[in-house]
This record gives C-alpha cells, structure tokens and sequence, in this order.
C-alpha cells in the first residue's frame, strides 16, 4: 500500500508542482493552459497575488512528491517528510480558499465560474490529501517509536 500512495504523492504533487514551476517561469502560458486564471476574468490584484504565490510554492510544494519518492524506495525518513508535505498540503488548501473567499467578499474578479469551481475543488482535495497523510505518517511513526 505504501508504494501504491508513493506514486499516488508523486504523480499528483509532481503535477501541481510543475504547474507551480510553469507559473513562476511563463505566468502567460499558465493562464492559456487554464492552470492560472484568465486575464479577462480576473483582477490584476489576483494575478499578482497568484504570481507570488507560485514563486513561494515552489519552496513549499516539492515536499509531497519528495514524500513520494522516499515511500517508493521505502527511504526511513518518508514519514517524517510525508507528515511536512501533509502539513503543509492542509494549510495551503485552507489558505488559499479563505484568500479566495476574502477575495470573493470585496468583489475582486476571480476567473470564470467552472475555473472557481476546480480551484476550489482542488483546494478541497489538497485538504484530503494533507489530513490522510498526517494520518497515515503520524500512525507510521508511532509504530515505528513503539518497536524501539
């Protein structure tokens, strides 16, 4: 089960990663690829904050698929990495809705409804996928400390 989530944290942080990468390189082309929102659909504020955001989540966002590719290998330190990406997928998701709900609020134009909507859900999603794997890292080591 391990590897099989191993690949799961690899492929699925691998991707949001490399949209994170296109953003912060070509923030145009994220926008045409709909990874970002459309400039005609959006504030300049958004964008701009958008932009920022890439650029810091390409420190913070390379912990899952590094997560990842330690359980594939089953490297010991993968719990430990697992729980820092976990931690940090939960709170990103968290603060990235409550910015766009604070947003949404003040009347500032967050792209088309369906681009919302997927954010969103992605949001919701990065939620999950933070809480499990805290769990999940969280149980390992614990189990890990009670066999030594």
């Amino acid at each position: 089960m391990q590897i099989y989530i191993g690949w799961i944290l690899l492929i699925l942080g691998g991707l949001l990663f490399l949209a994170q990468v296109i953003s912060s390189v070509n923030f145009g082309l994220a926008q045409r690829l709909g990874i970002q929102e459309s400039p005609e659909e959006s504030d300049t504020l958004l964008q701009t904050a958008e932009r920022y955001v890439a650029y810091w989540d390409l420190i913070t966002l390379g912990w899952l698929p590094l997560a990842g590719i330690l359980m594939i290998f089953d490297h010991a330190w993968w719990p430990i990495v697992a729980l820092l990406g976990g931690a940090i997928y939960f709170d990103t998701s968290g603060r990235e809705a409550a910015k766009n709900i604070s947003f949404k609020k003040e009347g500032i134009r967050l792209g088309n409804e369906k681009q919302q909507k997927v954010f969103f859900a992605s949001y919701i999603l990065m939620a999950v996928i933070g809480v499990a794997l805290i769990g999940y890292s969280a149980w390992e080591l614990t189990s890990y400390v009670k066999l030594n």
